[in-house]
């Protein structure tokens, strides 16, 4: 099989949609397929290199392709270089598709990337795409810009849904929310993964009363992921006995500064800043409890890392977070926009350690059971061979990954 890969973002550049990008782009390539990935970057470049799983009938290949494009950073790209890349990518990929044999076409965000469905010649090719987030309408409505884009875009939007073979939701709320601008869409539901190897508890036992609480934040410093929240809750807890460390960066990392200093907690929260991704893990391990509670989330790979790491979640009721976070058992959900249940949850947390250590526990056996790359790589061979409807060439990949469908 052959596959192209279309996503303007790619590790080291973007958010989760890059990362599920990578590892699926690897995890295929592993399987035997023959995989091209086009993608931003610093500059033009193309790397290749051959995969192997150790099962598979043959080893397969993965080159990715970069095209100079700009961004606001390097985990933002804005309009700006978002149409920049489709200039960028647009030559390249109509040169692929006339000269390579493609089984599959795989577009990862409806816009700005599936806009380039409008000008690629595909025949008969058939086209997954994948939604993560910010391509649905209505995903972000504190976004103004945004809005006005899609308000604008809508029918576009629903032409390139409507031109996908099949359409796939990183989760069963983003699919239902895209139901809004097209009733008619049918999606199937596919999770992200998580890297079961780097992401992991840590072998030092914790301390049963440990003096100081430390909680977690992993996030963009955008208004919709509520660090704000999260600061005020820790802000009306007992001083000295709990810690928020907030790893990331974005637009209002000033403005939070400035509330923590208003109310007193530069002491109590640590602005980690945009940590390298191989240091994370152990941001994790070293944790008592992750917290985020945002407003609007999609899959939230924070959450499938927390997971994974053996951590007690404290989180919100909104997005794909419910998907993954069952309260009582994975951790406590509270209504977004609501300090002092964060507040409470923390609390409940911080004063129960046996409760931390059984949820630790059950996190991670359930990270392994459902949460795997593998797993993922799995059910995309899957959708894959259903929409090429091909028999699939291992007994397993007849597992269903869809919903609606």
């Amino acid at each position: 099989m052959r596959v192209l890969l279309l996503n303007y973002e790619y590790p080291p550049l973007g958010g989760g949609a890059g990362v599920a990008t990578q590892a699926l782009a690897r995890g295929l390539a592993s399987r035997g397929v023959m995989v091209d990935v086009i993608t931003a970057g610093q500059r033009d470049e193309c790397v290749s290199e051959v995969l192997w799983d150790g099962h598979a009938p043959e080893e397969g290949l993965l080159t990715v392709h970069r095209v100079k494009a700009g961004r606001n950073g390097i985990h933002e790209a804005g309009m700006g270089g978002a149409f920049s890349y489709l200039r960028a990518a647009l030559p390249l990929a109509r040169a692929k598709i006339r000269g390579e044999h493609y089984d599959l076409l795989h577009v990862f965000f409806s816009l700005p990337t599936g806009a380039m469905l409008l000008f690629l010649a595909l025949g008969d090719m058939p086209v997954v795409l994948s939604l993560r987030g910010s391509d649905v309408p209505g995903y972000d409505p504190s976004v103004r810009e945004l809005g006005r884009a899609h308000r604008v875009l809508r029918p576009l939007t629903r032409w390139i849904w409507r031109r996908a073979s099949r359409v796939v939701a990183v989760c069963e709320s983003l699919g239902r929310l895209a139901q809004r601008t097209d009733p008619r869409l049918r999606y199937s539901v596919i999770p992200d993964g998580v890297d079961l190897s780097r992401f992991r508890p840590s072998v030092r036992s914790r301390s049963r009363h440990p003096s100081k609480i430390r909680c977690l934040a992993v996030a963009r410093l955008v208004e919709r992921k509520g660090i704000a929240d999260l600061i005020q809750a820790i802000a009306s807890l007992e001083r000295g006995r709990y810690e928020l460390e907030i790893v990331g960066s974005g637009p209002d990392e000033q403005r939070l500064k400035e509330l923590a200093r208003q109310l007193g907690v530069t002491r109590e929260v640590v602005f980690a800043g945009p940590l390298d991704r191989a240091a994370i893990p152990a941001r994790y391990r070293d944790a008592d409890i992750f917290t985020l509670a945002p407003r609007e989330e999609a899959f939230g790979n924070a959450f499938a890392e927390a997971l994974a790491s053996g951590v007690p979640i404290v989180g919100s009721t909104v997005g794909g977070i419910p998907e993954l976070v069952e309260h009582g058992t994975n951790g406590f959900l509270v209504p977004p926009g609501e300090p002092r249940a964060v507040a409470a949850a923390i609390r409940m947390l911080g004063e129960n350690p046996e409760v931390r250590a059984r949820i630790g526990r059950w996190n991670r056996t359930q990270a392994e059971a459902n949460l795997s790359w593998a797993r993922v790589t799995t059910r995309y061979l899957s959708l894959y061979n259903g929409v090429l409807r091909r028999a699939p060439t291992r007994a397993r990949l007849a597992e269903l990954p869809s919903t609606t469908w």
